[in-house]
């Protein structure tokens, strides 16, 4: 059960750095340990029904090449221990291909992915005259995001009921990285009784984003908050809590 739990933290990565050189060599050196590692792999592989047959093509690839039957003529020694390489290099395979194409994505990867697809370039809606709002917008589409946010500041400034300038201000300190500041926008949009106010699932997307300590945790509550109450971001949400 240790051995189990110890590779599980090898994969989700929250072994120290230095313990990493230490697991990957015990899989060299200690063949029950091996063992272990190619059962939790195995188990972890058929888990994931999801993994497209592209993939699990690729697999088959890996361990045909790394199994051939070996024909020449070697020493003794080099005879006894040809097993144990053959051994080791297809389950240095079968990791490689387990971490790249199967590991999870952490909160915060998720979080990087939806802010670079949905929140890099906001919609700009320019009617006759280029009001504050959509100067603030265009500042951000345009990268320049502190500007944008002293834009924003200032109509919240000399309208502290703006819920719109709020959002995108929060959306510009998370952009910045600033989220402490995106978390205090995000936190009073929520104040807003609006019929559609993602101010929970963005404050739950700033706390995936920063991932200190019990960030995680707090923003998986208010995800299923927002799924459960059918809040703004619901579907997003469910997607989140699926790889979770």
């Amino acid at each position: 059960m240790q051995d189990l739990e110890y590779i599980d933290n090898y994969f989700k990565g929250t072994l120290p750095r230095e313990e990493n050189g230490r697991f990957e060599q015990r899989i060299l050196s200690d063949p029950p340990f091996a063992e272990a590692v190619s059962f939790y792999c195995m188990a972890v592989q058929a888990s994931k029904e999801h993994l497209v047959p592209q993939k699990k093509e690729r697999f088959r690839i890996l361990y045909r090449n790394y199994s051939h039957p070996v024909t020449a003529q070697r020493p003794a020694l080099v005879r006894r221990l040809l097993p144990f390489a053959a051994a080791a290099a297809v389950l240095a395979a079968l990791l490689i291909g387990w971490y790249v194409w199967m590991k999870p994505s952490s909160p915060q990867q998720l979080a990087d992915n939806y802010i670079q697809q949905e929140l890099s370039v906001l919609g700009v809606n320019m009617g006759n005259r280029q009001d504050s709002l959509q100067t603030g917008i265009q500042l951000h589409n345009e990268g320049k995001d502190s500007s944008a946010l002293r834009q924003f500041e200032s109509m919240i400034a000399n309208n502290a009921s703006d819920f719109t300038a709020i959002k995108y201000a929060g959306v510009v300190s998370l952009q910045l990285g600033d989220y402490d500041k995106a978390l205090r926008f995000f936190r009073a949009l929520q104040q807003f009784r609006l019929y559609s106010n993602p101010g929970k699932f963005y404050y739950a997307l700033t706390l995936m984003k920063r991932s200190g300590p019990g960030d995680r945790e707090q923003a998986k509550e208010l995800l299923q908050q927002v799924v459960q109450n059918n809040l703004e971001g619901k579907q997003q949400a469910q997607q989140w809590l699926g790889k979770w």
